[in-house]
């Protein structure tokens, strides 16, 4: 059954201008995210997972620091590049929200909790000081919080890790938006509290039956949470398929690298874990061909020449890769089970 498409990015570009000139963090990406779906997106550090969440919101300055091309398409036909900074800032936390890494860095220290989940509906719904808190209270309570009608007068650095994540999640669900970001947000938390994140995640996701793009490096998370998965390296789409395909037949040697790399419970302690080698480049030193081929031992002449094209390779999955079927026949699949 077809789902209703909520959010659809076309050929996004991120261009930001530096002291050594532009440079490209998001180069010509395209995805969607349907009603009530969970799409993961993955990769390490500086592949350009975080910039195209904010550029979805265009949180940069896009006076002076960055300039984007492409369309982001909201409920059909809304290209939020083209809005206005008022109505901007009206979708912004109304209809789309977004949960950061670090919730200390993102909540005001200076301001109770209360005060901070319940200026958004002021702003947004127009409703009285006392109203709002009441909303701030109930909010506080969905997301499992004890004692709301007390923690909503504390500030931020009377309550632990995992407690502020719990306010920030509040803080973006306050509205109702259609849409939520969560970029990395169990990064700073212990596991049993990760857990819980989590599980209030897709809870939510599906008690309001809301769009989430879940963003990580963990694909251990992303095997229990998310309904399909795209794989990004470089500012680059690499892989795009549901979460079965992903981990029965990853195509991209990227993928299979970031498999491997998963530890097993019951793996051979002795054995070392799986590496991918090299490092991400520089986004001011980026290859000609394949942005992986530095680091990849299938790479040859073709590789490190000509950029290869995002093309689909099976039902719902997508590759960019020259060598993607013949590599899948040489290797045999991580075996990686699902949650």
């Amino acid at each position: 059954m077809s789902r209703e498409k909520l959010l659809e990015v076309k050929n996004l570009k991120t261009h930001f201008n530096t002291e050594n000139g532009r440079v490209t963090a998001v180069d010509d990406v395209s995805f969607h995210v349907d009603k009530g779906e969970i799409l993961g997106i993955v990769g390490e550090s500086g592949c350009g997972k975080s910039v195209t969440s904010q550029s979805i919101l265009r949180l940069f300055d896009e006076k002076y620091l960055v300039k984007y091309e492409g369309e982001v398409l909201f409920k059909g036909d809304i290209d939020l590049l083209k809005l206005s900074k008022s109505e901007m800032r009206h979708a912004r936390g109304n209809e789309i929200s977004m949960i950061f890494q670090d919730p200390l860095s993102s909540l005001n220290p200076v301001l109770t909790i209360g005060f901070q989940i319940a200026e958004a509906l002021m702003l947004h719904e127009k409703i009285t000081k006392e109203a709002a808190f009441e909303q701030a209270i109930e909010m506080l309570k969905l997301t499992g919080i004890p004692s709301p009608e007390k923690r909503v007068h504390d500030y931020p650095h009377q309550l632990s890790g995992g407690m502020r994540q719990r306010v920030m999640i509040a803080m973006s669900l306050a509205c109702k938006p259609r849409l939520l970001i969560a970029d990395e947000p169990t990064t700073a938390l212990d596991v049993t509290i990760q857990s819980q994140i989590l599980d209030l995640i897709e809870d939510i996701n599906k008690r309001f039956d809301m769009g989430v793009i879940f963003i990580t490096h963990d694909l251990g998370v992303v095997a229990g949470l998310c309904d399909r998965v795209v794989v990004m390296y470089l500012g680059q789409i690499v892989e795009e398929a549901d979460i079965l395909n992903l981990f029965e037949n990853p195509m991209h040697p990227y993928t299979k690298g970031l498999i491997k790399s998963i530890p097993h419970m019951d793996g051979d302690r002795k054995e070392e874990l799986h590496v991918i080698s090299g490092t991400v480049p520089s986004l001011e030193n980026v290859p000609v061909g394949c942005r992986f081929a530095e680091r990849c031992q299938f790479a040859d002449e073709l590789c490190q020449s000509k950029m290869p094209d995002l093309r689909v390779v099976g039902e719902g999955q997508k590759v960019r890769c020259w060598h993607a079927e013949k590599i899948a026949e040489q290797e045999e699949a991580p075996v990686y089970v699902t949650s």
